[in-house]
């Protein structure tokens, strides 16, 4: 049985203005621990962790999910913990997480990049792809843009509530502007929420971030390409690296909070330093010559 904390959690949550779909992911994992647990949260302890670990483990789930899954715990204790006199201590450890390298963002090469789009004749669909391709948006940025978001006096679009509650403009490429020009002519009159894309299948619906998702799967498997919504931000990213853009512009770009998060694109982008390298050392040979 749930405890009732857990929805008294998820209703903090959404007072203080987290998404829905976090809220459902919380919900979710705190839903799964206590399934596992057997016990009201007062009586969990640092054990009951240790073991929900352990069968993280053993059903082979990535050291990301579980930490995601311990993370959920750790902030739920952390609301007991202001909410009630009573509450136990955190029993979610730093040790508890699993240690994991930090992996490079997977991009697509310029092949892969026109053998997906050649899969992809839906205009509506090619439109949100690049804006995902040409503007570095989430696709939960996409799900919530409202067609008042688009400037096309500036060529640009209004991000908002982006990842971290923060707003931002991003420009629109030649193609994606054209793109999504030729979607709006086919938009429905009523969409709810006046939202910028819409589900094709149930007319008047807005399109959700799973739609989006099973869409980029649907035309990738159709490609034979190994990509997802979010290979398309980091192609992006890299993209703009490896034509000389500043890492600075890149964070604008991409709206990270901090500019060691856009750095990672550094270390991906071979052929950048390829390119600095060839650059510099015919400077240094003709000066050198042996």
């Amino acid at each position: 049985m749930e405890p009732p904390e857990v929805e008294q959690f998820c209703q903090y949550l959404r007072v203080r203005n987290y998404s829905p779909h976090t809220v459902e992911s919380y919900a979710i994992d705190l839903r799964l621990f206590f399934a596992q647990a057997g016990e009201r949260p007062a009586k969990v302890t640092w054990r009951h962790v240790d073991r929900f670990v352990a069968q993280q483990h053993e059903q082979g789930l990535a050291a990301t999910t579980i930490n995601r899954r311990l993370n959920a715990l750790k902030h739920f204790f952390d609301f007991l913990a202001v909410e009630s006199t009573t509450a136990p201590l955190n029993p979610v450890k730093p040790s508890h997480h699993v240690r994991t390298g930090r992996s490079l963002p997977k991009k697509l090469t310029r092949a892969q990049v026109q053998q997906l789009f050649a899969s992809i004749s839906n205009e509506m669909d090619r439109a949100l792809f690049l804006l995902m391709l040409r503007c570095g948006l989430r696709v939960s940025e996409v799900a919530r843009l409202r067609v008042s978001d688009v400037d096309w006096e500036q060529g640009a679009l209004i991000v908002r509530q982006g990842k971290g509650r923060k707003d931002r403009r991003v420009y629109l490429s030649s193609d994606a502007a054209t793109g999504l020009k030729e979607c709006l002519q086919r938009r429905p009159v009523k969409v709810p929420n006046n939202n910028l894309f819409w589900n094709q299948k149930r007319a008047g619906q807005p399109l959700s971030i799973k739609a989006m998702q099973k869409k980029m799967e649907r035309y990738a498997k159709e490609a034979a390409v190994t990509a997802s919504c979010h290979s398309l931000r980091h192609t992006f990213a890299s993209n703009l690296l490896e034509e000389g853009a500043e890492i600075v512009s890149i964070k604008e770009f991409l709206g990270h909070s901090s500019v060691t998060s856009s750095e990672r694109y550094a270390r991906l982008s071979n052929q950048k330093v390829k390119q600095t390298y060839l650059q510099t050392m015919r400077k240094v040979i003709s000066k050198t010559k042996v």
